[in-house]
């Protein structure tokens, strides 16, 4: 689980093809020293699970089914994606609780200016508090 809240924006190092899908590389700012294989990391909202990692980079494979489902299709060397390391039973919850499993993607139709925040409006579709990542509240209207 996790509560939706970005630690860190990582850089994509490498995408490599694997059994079908494909293995991120990721650096990251986060303390991986007592990250361990098989732990989880939401990388852009998706629930992935550590394969390995050296240094402050983790490595995670994508299946092709997640690939069908989430924006990780266009992940590419360089680019940024939002991460989240698991949450512990003992971690304070200041989002919402997220899984991490992703049902598909949706299409933003207008984003609006308001006060010091935005205003998103999407094409109607139940979520369950989560856009690459981050907790929202959302309201479908």
């Amino acid at each position: 689980m996790f509560t939706g809240l970005i630690q860190d924006v990582g850089r994509i190092r490498a995408v490599d093809p694997a059994a079908g899908g494909m293995r991120l590389t990721v650096s990251t700012r986060l303390d991986l020293r007592a990250v361990r294989t098989g732990d989880s990391i939401a990388v852009d909202g998706v629930c992935l699970t550590v394969v390995g990692r050296s240094g402050d980079a983790f490595r995670a494979e994508v299946s092709p089914e997640t690939l069908r489902r989430s924006t990780l299709a266009t992940a590419r060397p360089g680019g940024e994606v939002n991460l989240e390391t698991a949450l512990k039973m003992s971690d304070p919850l200041g989002g919402h609780l997220v899984s991490g499993h992703v049902d598909g993607t949706g299409e933003i139709a207008e984003i609006l200016p308001e006060g010091n925040s935005w205003r998103y409006r999407a094409w109607k579709y139940s979520m369950s508090s989560g856009a690459r990542g981050s907790s929202i509240q959302s309201n479908c209207q």
